[in-house]
């Protein structure tokens, strides 16, 4: 960073922050519902309501087709890594695209209306979510209801449109699942053959005032038991004596595969020296803001650098920031094929809330574990 604009960002972020340092206070004992949209006011701001995130749905091509990728990966070894005749190896990546419905601009303002009271103009923000959780739920092909398989994945931004900002939600964000080779050959099989219920479930969670867990309007009621098992396992106690983390919305919607009409959407490729452009190569994790490890940190950005198939470096990065608690991993979709048998390296630029921006050194990594976790490790106690 230059040092001219690193002056003004030092400058600024302290203003931006102590401006947002009214912690949003939702209240959760009382919903109200105008125009198709749920709101809660804010307990300590009484011009400011808060609304629950849309319906999520996958995304889909300008030709219809679903934006969904099922890669069954396999590793037989390399020559130049000397391992040929290695056992096989498997990577498996299911990837969904996903869209959220943003509130209809009329209905918003219409309920706008009905909210103000007095003379200074009502707020309308985003409700801010603390945490999400996604899974895959199907039963195999031939299998009893009971034999239903569970698979948790990430949810990840790849572009500005997968964070949030005070004034609106995320728009687009990428589901991603990393089955271990039995479970992806099942659910290959359930894809191929169309004969069973594939669902895609996912549940948001808010810090609020209630004496619930969650919420009535949350549509957890509406969920078979199976699914409000695994929600219902996710709630912690939060360390907020004030705010408790709720589940506040939870859907379940399905997820079916054309074969006959999209047969690429499940592939199955043999990777040896170098991973095809696309892919989702490396997951990279954070949860420094969601475990609030980093009081005094303000975004944190990972700059990776691979070999490119030609020989030549291929830098990407990706960020994460306290807006986004609920953003903890994301992936690395490199534009061009990499060499996975040549190390990578990262580095990690902090902005921290006084301005200042820390860089690291570079950091190499000789094998790909395909999983990088950058949450800041805690400090040993001092002797």
């Amino acid at each position: 960073m230059r040092n001219g604009t690193q002056i003004i960002v030092r400058w600024l972020l302290p203003l931006l922050l102590q401006a947002q340092e009214m912690k949003a206070q939702p209240d959760f004992n009382e919903a109200r519902k105008l125009n198709g949209i749920t709101f809660f006011k804010d307990l300590q701001q009484p011009d400011m309501y808060y609304y629950l995130p849309g319906q999520i749905e996958i995304g889909r091509s300008d030709g219809g087709k679903p934006d969904i990728s099922f890669i069954l990966m396999r590793y037989s070894g390399s020559y130049t890594t000397g391992d040929e005749n290695a056992a096989h190896r498997f990577r498996n990546i299911l990837t969904l695209r996903l869209l959220m419905k943003e509130p209809n601009a009329d209905s918003l303002a219409r309920a706008r209306q009905t909210l103000q009271w007095r003379t200074s103009p009502v707020k309308l923000n985003p409700l801010p979510i603390s945490q999400v959780e996604a899974m895959i739920v199907f039963t195999p092909v031939d299998a009893p209801d009971t034999s239903r398989i569970v698979q948790r994945g990430e949810m990840a931004a790849e572009s500005t449109a997968g964070y949030s900002t005070s004034a609106t939600y995320w728009r687009e964000r990428y589901f991603t699942m990393f089955p271990d080779n039995h479970s992806a050959n099942l659910l290959a099989e359930a894809f191929n053959r169309n004969l069973t219920a594939i669902s895609f479930a996912y549940s948001f969670y808010s810090k609020g005032s209630t004496t619930k867990r969650i919420l009535d309007v949350s549509g957890y009621g509406s969920l078979d038991s199976a699914l409000q098992q695994q929600m219902k396992g996710i709630i912690v106690d939060s360390a907020d004596t004030t705010l408790k983390e709720c589940l506040v919305k939870s859907d379940a919607i399905p997820v079916r595969i054309d074969t006959a009409l999209y047969p690429g959407l499940i592939r199955k490729i043999d990777i040896n020296d170098a991973m095809p452009p696309g892919y989702a190569v490396l997951n990279v994790r954070n949860y420094d803001f969601a475990n609030r490890l980093r009081n005094d940190l303000y975004e944190k950005t990972v700059e990776l650098e691979a070999t490119g198939a030609g020989g030549n470096p291929v830098v990407q990065s990706v960020r994460f920031n306290m807006k986004n608690p609920d953003l903890t991993s994301t992936n690395f979709r490199f534009r061009y094929a990499v060499r996975l048998d040549k190390p990578y390296r990262y580095r990690i630029h902090e902005l921290l809330k006084d301005g200042r921006e820390i860089i690291s050194d570079w950091q190499t990594m000789n094998a790909w574990s395909f999983l990088l976790d950058v949450t800041t490790r805690p400090q040993p106690p001092t002797q």
